[in-house]
């Protein structure tokens, strides 16, 4: 065997196993990604510099598996701007046709908690839209990535005038 076949045969191996890893690293082919929604939202412990705020996730499995996680990361946006950072390691198990809960924490700056206050007190209206955007970690090693959007509308919970 030649010097040029050999880098070929290697080039080849190499190829393969990039292609195995990227497809290992999701779910399996035919699958639907989790919908990661927020059920509940409240404030943790608020210091001078940073906010720490305490998230319900329902992960919602669209599948005919079920699927355990052991971990979770994301971003958080308020009204299009990066609200806080959070992080998770509680390993839940989501049935299949399902949906399980994650409790998580978020922080947040100063600088991102008046930023968005501000801006709300401006607009004049109660209304948060929300983005969720990160990645699960399952128990078998994969990351799958998701991103979801919503809104809260706060003016339901004012008194009529």
């Amino acid at each position: 065997m030649g010097h040029g076949s050999r880098t070929r045969i290697s080039l080849a191996a190499v190829l393969f196993v990039a292609a195995c890893v990227a497809g290992c690293t999701g779910l399996p082919p035919g699958a639907q990604a989790p919908a990661v929604t927020i059920a509940d939202f409240g404030v943790g412990n608020a210091g001078l510099f940073e906010q720490q705020f305490n998230l319900k996730l329902r992960i919602q499995n669209p599948n005919p598996e079920e699927f355990r996680i052991d971990g979770i990361s994301f971003e958080l946006d308020i009204n299009e701007q990066l609200f806080a950072r959070g992080v998770g390691n509680q390993a839940v198990t989501v049935p299949r046709y399902g949906s399980g809960f994650m409790e998580v924490e978020a922080v947040s700056t100063l600088g991102s908690f008046i930023k968005q206050f501000g801006r709300v007190a401006q607009a004049g209206k109660p209304v948060f839209k929300y983005r969720i955007k990160g990645s699960l970690s399952l128990a078998a090693g994969a990351r799958v990535p998701f991103e979801e959007r919503g809104e809260f509308d706060f003016s339901a919970f004012a008194g009529k005038p």
